[in-house]
Order: structure tokens, then sequence, then C-alpha cells
């Protein structure tokens, strides 16, 4: 791919608290980026709003930022009063389950060869979007920020974090024409980071996401099981055996994938972040009460799947899958 201009224009698709939180930022250090909301309706409605309402690091504002639906990004690539612009460059913060049906809203407006980030927990879909857009350029990232959202439009920087970006291995050796360098990948986390968030490269982007997806996966389902915020399954010595369980599985199948060394010390981990974020309510269970689908099959099944398909059976693991989908099915 050809080098990014420092004023690379980014769309970014999902316009919930990470996807808000990047455009508010990149609003105010003056970059041009697009957040794509989820459909028409959607847009007018914040359009109405006059704008987003952002409580970040600087205060507490409301920020016009630059809007569209998929529609409008279509219209503007291909329709008749086209502009001629595509999707050059696109960071994709929809949740998990999202992700291929909101790429596939926008896919026509696409450049010829994008650069798509995925911004987003769990693990299984970036190797479905580069089956389905081979001509792109992915690169995958983890971010330890801490958004929130207080309304339709509105997002609240709860907590600064850190943010890695890096090209995932498996994507390289049989398309080497997709292959980023050092410098590239730098360049890239450089057009991404617009103060206070700064994203920096990482040279092993898989170990970087399958360590939260490890942790992920022992607190978030726990705290649909037991209808909890994370601090409380410390206080419950059996949801803080279940939390053991299903370590010791993420261990195993860590290990019978040689990546042991991704996991050292991921019990204490679990255990610390589930006391730093005691009061929090895991995504998960938000999603339960509002009776939306979840990330399960992204973060717990993509264990399991792994696991069965190297004749490795996570019981705890599949026993909390089907606790969550039970809850909700979709």
């Amino acid at each position: 791919m050809s080098p990014l201009p420092d004023t690379q224009h980014w769309h970014i698709l999902g316009a919930g608290a990470i996807g808000s939180l990047w455009a508010a930022y990149a609003y105010k250090a003056g970059r041009p980026a697009t957040l794509i909301m989820r459909d028409s309706a959607t847009l007018a409605a914040y359009q109405q709003t006059g704008g987003f309402t952002t409580q970040l690091r600087s205060g507490t504002e409301v920020l016009p930022l630059p809007a569209a639906c998929p529609e409008q990004i279509i219209q503007a690539s291909t329709g008749a009063a086209s502009t001629g612009e595509t999707i050059s460059a696109l960071l994709i913060t929809t949740k998990a389950q999202h992700t291929l049906d909101a790429l596939n809203a926008v896919a026509s407006a696409l450049a010829d060869s994008p650069l798509l980030v995925l911004l987003q927990n769990g693990m299984g879909v970036a190797e479905k979007v580069q089956q389905l857009y081979p001509q792109a350029t992915l690169l995958q990232a983890s971010t330890t920020e801490g958004a929130y959202r207080k309304g339709p439009f509105s997002v609240v920087h709860a907590g600064q974090g850190q943010t890695l970006l890096g090209q995932p291995q498996a994507a390289t050796p049989t398309r080497t024409h997709h292959y980023l360098d050092a410098a590239s990948q730098k360049q890239i986390a450089h057009s991404l980071s617009a103060a206070p968030l700064k994203v920096l490269v990482s040279d092993n982007i898989e170990a970087v996401l399958w360590r939260k997806l490890a942790v992920n996966s022992a607190i978030n389902p726990l705290t649909v099981k037991y209808h909890c915020r994370n601090g409380e399954l410390l206080d419950n010595p059996v949801a803080a055996q279940d939390m053991a369980d299903l370590v010791e599985e993420i261990v195993q199948l860590s290990q019978l994938l040689g990546r042991e060394g991704w996991v050292e010390d991921l019990l204490p981990q679990v255990r610390q972040v589930a006391a730093d974020t005691a009061l929090n309510r895991s995504s998960m269970l938000q999603d339960i009460e509002a009776g939306r689908a979840t990330e399960i099959d992204y973060i717990t099944g993509y264990l399991c799947r792994l696991g069965e398909s190297l004749g490795l059976q996570l019981k705890h693991n599949m026993a909390l899958l089907e606790i969550v989908r039970h809850h909700h099915p979709g």
C-alpha cells in the first residue's frame, strides 16, 4: 500500500464508545474522520441533537463530529452525484458479531486496496474479513482505553490506557503484497494517534489479542452467570473457583498451541483486572440486560471451537458458553 498522508481521512465504522472516542479526539486534533452511523434514522437522530456530548480529559463539551450513514457513504463514492471519494482507511470498532454486516453495508464504497484496522474484543473475525476482502490490508489493534456511553450520542473517556496495533502474522505468508514493514505500521499508528490517544506498534499483536481474550473470557461470561459486577466474582468463593477452572483450561489450550508464554501468570492478572474494575458491569452483562446479542461466540465460543479442533474439550468454558447463549440465543 502507498504511504499514508498526514491528513489521511479515516472512516470509523461503529459509533459506540470506542468509535466515538476516536472520532472526538480526531476532531479536536483537526484530523479528518467520519463516524459511520448504523443507518439513516440513527444519523437523523444524531443530527437533531447537534453533536456528541463528550466528557474527555480536557473537559465536557458538545462536538459536531462529522458523521454519515452507509447510504450516504455509498452515494458519495458511486452514486449519480458521486464525489468519487472512497473509503481508503477504515477503523472498525463495531462489536465482533456485527462486523461482517456493518462492513457489507459499505463494501461498495471501499477503495480498491483499502486499509482495514480491527479494534474490538474477541477473536475469529479477522480471518473472515481477510477471506471476504482479500484485496484489503488488514491490521488488528487492542486498547485499554476506558470509555462508555452515557446516552445514544454521549461518550465518557473514563480512563487513559494504551493501544497496540500490528499485522497478524497469519495474514502475511500467502499475501506478501499486503505485508507492511515496521515503518509502515508506525505510520499507521501515528495516523490513528490523536492526543491523548497514543497508538503504538506491537511486533506480536496475536499475543496481545490472545492475552486480552483470555482475561475477558475468564471474567465477562461469569458476570452473566452470577449477574454481578466484576469485583463481586472475587467475593464469591464459587465464582472464584469457576474463574480458576476457566483459566486452567485456557492455559491447557495455549500449551497445545505453543502459546504457553502468552499466558504466564494469567490467573493473577485476571484477578487483578477484576479487582481494578470491581465496580464495572461487563459489556456482556449489559448486553444481556438490554436484550442484545453478546460477543460470546467470539470470546468463549472461539476458544471452545479452537479446543475442539485440537481434540481438547474445554468443559468449563463450554458450560459457560451455553449459559450465556441461554440468556440470549441470538
